[in-house]
Protein backbone atom coordinates (compact mmCIF):
# COMPACT_ATOMS: atom_id res chain seq x y z
CA UNK A 1 0.00 0.00 0.00
CA UNK A 2 1.12 3.22 -0.70
CA UNK A 3 -1.41 5.50 0.89
CA UNK A 4 -0.65 9.42 0.96
CA UNK A 5 -2.29 12.24 -0.84
CA UNK A 6 -2.02 10.49 -4.41
CA UNK A 7 -3.51 7.22 -3.82
CA UNK A 8 -1.84 5.30 -6.80
CA UNK A 9 -2.89 1.79 -6.72
CA UNK A 10 -5.62 0.42 -8.29
CA UNK A 11 -6.24 -1.31 -4.89
CA UNK A 12 -6.58 2.24 -2.80
CA UNK A 13 -9.30 3.38 -5.24
CA UNK A 14 -11.18 0.42 -5.12
CA UNK A 15 -11.26 0.45 -1.31
CA UNK A 16 -12.03 4.26 -1.94
CA UNK A 17 -14.54 4.29 -4.13
CA UNK A 18 -16.16 1.59 -1.51
CA UNK A 19 -16.25 4.01 1.32
CA UNK A 20 -17.77 6.72 -0.98
CA UNK A 21 -20.45 4.33 -2.32
CA UNK A 22 -21.72 3.41 1.30
CA UNK A 23 -21.70 6.83 2.03
CA UNK A 24 -23.69 8.06 -1.27
CA UNK A 25 -25.82 5.37 -0.37
CA UNK A 26 -26.49 6.51 3.41
CA UNK A 27 -26.65 10.10 2.61
CA UNK A 28 -28.46 10.19 -0.76
CA UNK A 29 -28.09 14.13 -2.89
CA UNK A 30 -25.20 14.99 -0.67
CA UNK A 31 -21.46 15.97 -1.74
CA UNK A 32 -18.89 13.59 -0.34
CA UNK A 33 -15.51 15.49 -0.85
CA UNK A 34 -12.57 13.45 0.59
CA UNK A 35 -8.56 13.57 0.98
CA UNK A 36 -5.51 12.61 2.83
CA UNK A 37 -4.56 13.95 6.03
CA UNK A 38 -0.61 12.90 6.42
CA UNK A 39 -0.19 13.46 10.02
CA UNK A 40 -2.90 11.35 10.97
CA UNK A 41 -2.44 8.85 8.41
CA UNK A 42 -6.38 8.39 7.43
CA UNK A 43 -8.60 9.65 4.61
CA UNK A 44 -11.03 12.49 6.13
CA UNK A 45 -14.35 11.94 4.37
CA UNK A 46 -16.40 15.69 4.26
CA UNK A 47 -19.75 15.16 4.18
CA UNK A 48 -21.94 17.69 3.66
CA UNK A 49 -25.76 16.89 3.41
CA UNK A 50 -28.42 19.52 2.08
CA UNK A 51 -31.30 19.00 4.52
CA UNK A 52 -34.39 20.06 5.32
CA UNK A 53 -35.90 21.26 8.36
CA UNK A 54 -32.22 21.99 9.80
CA UNK A 55 -30.98 17.75 9.05
CA UNK A 56 -28.17 19.75 6.82
CA UNK A 57 -24.61 20.28 7.93
CA UNK A 58 -21.51 18.88 7.22
CA UNK A 59 -20.18 15.63 8.74
CA UNK A 60 -16.45 14.62 9.00
CA UNK A 61 -15.68 11.22 9.03
CA UNK A 62 -11.86 10.06 9.28
CA UNK A 63 -10.88 7.04 8.40
CA UNK A 64 -7.82 5.44 9.65
CA UNK A 65 -5.35 3.44 6.67
CA UNK A 66 -5.06 0.35 8.80
CA UNK A 67 -9.26 -0.17 8.48
CA UNK A 68 -8.80 0.45 4.87
CA UNK A 69 -6.22 -2.06 4.77
CA UNK A 70 -7.95 -4.35 6.73
CA UNK A 71 -11.16 -4.36 4.72
CA UNK A 72 -11.19 -5.18 0.95
CA UNK A 73 -13.07 -3.52 -1.22
CA UNK A 74 -16.10 -6.30 -1.34
CA UNK A 75 -16.39 -6.50 2.49
CA UNK A 76 -15.95 -2.30 3.11
CA UNK A 77 -19.87 -2.08 2.90
CA UNK A 78 -20.52 -4.83 5.83
CA UNK A 79 -17.61 -3.15 7.80
CA UNK A 80 -18.79 0.05 7.87
CA UNK A 81 -22.58 -1.13 8.18
CA UNK A 82 -21.58 -3.56 11.07
CA UNK A 83 -20.06 -0.56 13.16
CA UNK A 84 -22.99 1.55 12.26
CA UNK A 85 -20.81 4.74 10.96
CA UNK A 86 -23.37 6.44 9.16
CA UNK A 87 -25.37 6.37 12.59
CA UNK A 88 -22.49 7.41 14.50
CA UNK A 89 -22.06 10.40 11.77
CA UNK A 90 -25.94 11.20 12.51
CA UNK A 91 -25.98 11.45 16.19
CA UNK A 92 -22.31 13.05 16.09
CA UNK A 93 -23.71 16.56 15.73
CA UNK A 94 -21.25 18.34 14.17
CA UNK A 95 -17.93 16.06 16.14
CA UNK A 96 -15.28 14.33 13.70
CA UNK A 97 -15.89 10.58 14.09
CA UNK A 98 -13.33 8.22 13.88
CA UNK A 99 -12.84 4.73 12.57
CA UNK A 100 -10.38 2.73 13.05
CA UNK A 101 -9.78 -1.28 13.41
CA UNK A 102 -10.94 -1.11 17.35
CA UNK A 103 -14.05 0.72 16.06
CA UNK A 104 -15.94 3.88 16.27
CA UNK A 105 -15.35 7.21 18.38
CA UNK A 106 -16.16 10.59 18.22
CA UNK A 107 -14.24 13.20 18.64
CA UNK A 108 -14.05 15.04 22.05
CA UNK A 109 -15.65 18.57 21.28
CA UNK A 110 -12.19 21.25 22.45
CA UNK A 111 -12.83 23.11 25.20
Amino acid sequence: MAWGPDANTEDELERLAAVRAYFEEQFPGSTIRDSYDVGRLAQVFRIEIDGTGGTGGLRDVVIATEFLDEHPPGEMLEALSGLQVADRLRSAKGREVLVTTWGVEEKEEDV
